[in-house]
Formats: C-alpha cells, structure tokens, sequence
C-alpha cells in the first residue's frame, strides 16, 4: 500500500457534478495532490491561489481529440511556455494513431520532446492506448526511448477506454526508469491507484481523488 498518495495525483476537473474554478483550487491546497490544470487565462490567477504550496500548475495541449498537426500542437506549446507553464501535457494526433503513421508519430513524438527538453519543460504525451494493441505499443514505447518527453500518459479519460493495468506492465518492461508513465482514466479508489503506481506509474490522473485520499486515510486506520 502507498503512503502520501496525494502526491502521486494529478486532479482533473470533474464533469460530473458542478464545480467552480475555485472549488477547484481549493481541493488541490487543501488536499496537496501533485499537480492541477488551468488554461493560459486561469494561470496568473491560479498561480497567486497556489503560492506557498507544493502544487504544480501544468496544462492541456490537443486535449482530448488529438486533432492538431504537429506544427499546431509546437505553437500551443510555445504559447503555453511563455504564458509561465514547465508543465504541458500534449496529445498524439490520434488519426495518425488509429491509421499507424509511425514516421508521423515518431516526428511529433521528437519534436514535442526536443521543445520541453531545450526548456526543461515536464512533457506529458498522451497516447490513448485503448486504440493500441501491443505491436503498437511497442513501437511508441521505443520511439518514446529515443525521443525522451519526461512521461508517456495512457489515456485521455474521456475515449472508450482508460488505463489498463497490463499495458502499463507492458510499457514499464520497454521503458524502464528512462521515461516515466502516468496513467489515467477510470482510477477511482485507493486500491486500484496504488495497484497503478505498484505496475509502475509515477503518477496517476484523477477525478476521484479525494475518494482515493479518504481511501487511504481509512486502509491505514484500520
């Protein structure tokens, strides 16, 4: 079982039920999960609310759709940099996902990775691995390995399907300690995150991550 488990989590807006901006914050300050999203015009607000804090303030980029081209996705990123973000989280052009347009990949995969790394930005690339069987898996893993963005993410959250245990397994044997994982989509309970971050993820996206905390709080009370 994992300790401190707040610190493994990325909190997503819930769409679930209504919840406000500053609702928002208030449960990453209170609760000190790892990091939270804003888009660029919610930064220098979110910032000013989280000072003081360990909370990393990090956006979305080609979120969810993955439908931007490579140089569309670059600019975004551009865009994100100079707004104060060393926190971005990009998304594979899923057509060229569904359709296996590894050169293609392979050229988004570098090029996004080379931008953060000349930055030293935390890059998180979102795959969608529910689209992936494990031929292809593999080949992004490795293509991952020479292109280095600091974190593949499994899922989206909002397709089909969200993380799946084995594929993280099979992601850890490729990627070892040389690119982290994060997996999100369908993490609702201590349990099952810490059987996540167990296969090997370093962190964990979730809507649910005040359940996952009292979770916790109530394994270790028992």
């Amino acid at each position: 079982m994992i300790r401190n488990i707040n610190r493994y989590i990325d909190l997503s807006h819930r769409r679930d039920i209504p919840e406000t901006f500053d609702e928002y914050l208030e449960k990453a300050r209170k609760y000190n999960f790892r990091c939270i999203f804003a888009n660029r015009f919610q930064y220098d607000y979110a910032a000013r609310f989280l000072e003081g804090t360990d909370v990393i303030l990090a956006a979305g980029c080609n979120f969810p759709d993955g439908k931007e081209s490579i140089e569309a996705q670059l600019a975004d990123f551009r865009d994100l940099y100079n707004a104060g973000y060393r926190e971005i989280e990009g998304t594979l052009n899923q057509y060229a996902v569904e359709h296996r347009m590894y050169e293609y990949l392979e050229r988004e995969l570098t090029e996004l990775s080379v931008f953060c790394n000349q930055r030293n930005i935390t890059s998180k690339i979102i795959l969608e691995t529910c689209k992936m069987d494990y031929e292809c898996l593999e080949k992004i893993c490795k293509i991952a390995l020479k292109a280095k963005p600091t974190c593949l993410k499994t899922s989206t959250g909002t397709s089909f399907k969200g993380a799946e245990i084995e594929k993280v397994r099979f992601m850890k044997e490729i990627l070892e300690d040389k690119v982290q994982i994060k997996a999100a989509g369908g993490i609702g309970t201590y349990e099952k995150a810490c059987e996540f971050i167990e296969a090997g993820c370093s962190c964990i996206g979730a809507t649910k991550a005040i359940e996952i905390v009292e979770g916790e709080r109530k394994a270790f009370s028992e």
